[in-house]
């Protein structure tokens, strides 16, 4: 358990940069895989029919090679890709191989609202409306009760999003969803989707409840910008609850916010695999096996829950992997690893290395274009050892981090230099020899010429560190402080700032400015 309350799988642990979070993460978490284990890493972008940069990446072994696009290798072929990325070809693909699916129709964009509204009605409510090709939820409306709803919403749909090709079928009673990860025609595991919601505590509003739930959230790598956002939905889900944002939930009840359970929306992530019945495991892989050349998907079923049975409603050529890795509640998976040994089975008993790489370095040059191809040096090789050292005494504005960052980089040392609030400095080394990492507690002991070390304590260390050696960002660095600053930081901020007081925007609003400090004044006599 980790500090922050969620289950984490060690080797992830701190080694998620903000650049491989949230859409990122199975990329980012893929990708990390191979290269830890010494396969060769290159990132590299495509654009699409609107000229939009897609990033892709490619993990080579000796003489084989794959490339990936999220999470999905290239052993699912292109013709799977556009079965699965049109969800009334799927439902036809998976109603052949006698895989459940619910009743409905697709309808074309030539189709007028009225002629749809005319099926709708021959099928029966509860229904579900929902475009042919979206993702994250988008344009998906559930458990429509009536002709009334649905006639709003279809022009919505189709007009105001712009999804022309929509889909009417019949709504499962129900409240499970579940995303089954199936991989090589084996199921690695189970996901409980929850729509976004909180818990009552009979002491917080239910707008504060959701604050917490989003500062919670903000903790998890996958779901760190997926905030639970209060919008018509949030609202009129609480009012139809007969509650307002400022009521006090009841202790132990729960408050659903939305109809779905996408995580993008708010949802909640709970591993289920062990609760997963072997009917379900069933139509999972039939699902799959349904789609030719789908060698990896994630399959959304819909779970009755008075008879455990199930219908499938979507099938993912490139399902998202955060939610296993980093679910909300339950055990995490490490689906990552799965997806290596997958496609590169030799490497599935190599070291992996506790290093990780800079992604954010990564993608900028990428995404302003300045490069096409990014290749990361290849890992070192077999087991790396750690060391903490706490230098205490003179080692904070007297250039200590700095000093230790050139001796450690010219060792060829990887690991960080932090100034701690007690006045010390944690230096984290990790490299393939031991005694360079051992020794290099001598370099600490002495330290540069302004330097005064008086103590140095020493710990094993085993968690992830990333790739190259880095001068952690003084977090008790208070508001005209640059004494921790290098020459070049202060110069760089120097240079901002001067940028800002010449610029016009600054020159146009110094009356409003100079008019609220009149106003503080006045109020401070």
């Amino acid at each position: 358990m980790s500090e922050t309350g969620y289950k984490w799988l060690p080797h992830l642990e701190g080694a998620v940069p903000k650049a491989g979070q949230g859409k990122r993460i199975s990329t980012y978490t893929v990708a990390l895989e191979g290269w830890r284990r010494g396969i060769r890493l290159r990132f590299y972008c495509v654009t699409d029919e609107d000229n939009k940069l897609k990033l892709r990446y490619s993990l080579k072994y000796k003489d084989k090679e794959h490339h990936f696009a999220l999470s999905m290798g290239d052993k699912v072929t292109d013709q799977a890709f556009d079965i699965c990325d049109d969800k009334d070809l799927t439902k036809k693909y998976l109603a052949k191989a006698n895989v459940p699916v619910p009743k409905g129709e697709k309808f074309s964009p030539h189709v007028t609202d009225n002629e749809i509204l005319e099926y709708a009605n021959s099928l029966g409510y509860p229904l579900v409306l929902k475009p042919v090709s979206a993702n994250g939820g988008k344009g998906v409306f559930a458990n429509i009760q009536n002709e009334e709803y649905l006639k709003e919403a279809i022009p919505y749909v189709r007009e105001e999003l712009g999804y022309e090709e929509v889909i009417i079928e019949t709504h499962i009673p129900g409240e499970k969803e579940f995303r089954v990860i199936v991989l090589n025609n084996r199921v690695l595991g189970a996901m409980h989707r929850i729509p976004a919601n909180v818990v009552g505590d009979g002491k917080q509003t239910i707008r504060e409840l959701i604050e917490s739930k989003n500062a919670f959230r903000k903790q998890n790598p996958h779901l760190t910008s997926r905030m639970i956002n209060i919008d018509k939905e949030v609202i009129y889900m609480v009012e139809e609850a007969g509650y307002t944002l400022e009521s006090v939930l009841e202790e132990g009840k729960r408050l659903f916010l939305r109809v779905q359970s996408n995580l993008s929306n708010g949802g909640d992530s709970v591993d289920v695999t062990n609760d997963l019945s072997p009917e379900l495991r069933d139509i999972a892989i039939k699902a799959t096996k349904a789609i030719p050349g789908l060698a990896q998907s994630g399959v959304d079923i819909l779970v009755n829950d008075e008879d455990g049975s199930g219908v499938v409603i979507e099938v993912n050529s490139r399902p998202g992997l955060g939610g296993h890795l980093f679910p909300m509640e339950g055990t995490p998976r490490d689906f990552a690893k799965e997806f290596i040994d997958f496609y590169f089975p030799e490497t599935s008993d190599f070291e992996r290395s506790t290093l990780y790489f800079d992604f954010n370095s990564i993608i900028a040059p990428l995404k302003s274009r300045s490069v096409s191809m990014v290749e990361l040096p290849l890992v070192p090789q077999g087991k790396l050892f750690g060391k903490k050292y706490i230098v205490s005494g003179q080692v904070q504005g007297v250039g200590f981090r700095k000093w230790i960052k050139h001796e450690a980089l010219k060792r060829g040392l990887h690991g960080f230099a932090k100034n701690e609030a007690d006045g010390t400095v944690s230096i984290v080394v990790v490299s393939d020899n031991r005694k360079k990492v051992n020794k290099f507690k001598k370099h600490c002991m002495k330290g540069p010429e302004l330097a005064e070390v008086m103590d140095i304590t020493e710990q094993e260390w085993t968690k992830p560190v990333r790739l190259g050696f880095r001068v952690m960002a003084d977090a008790n660095l208070k508001v005209g402080d640059f004494s921790n600053l290098s020459m070049s930081e202060y110069k760089k901020i120097a240079k901002e700032y001067h940028k800002i007081l010449n610029s016009t925007s600054w020159k146009v609003t110094e009356p409003i400015r100079n008019t609220k400090d009149t106003i503080k004044k006045l109020v401070k006599k």
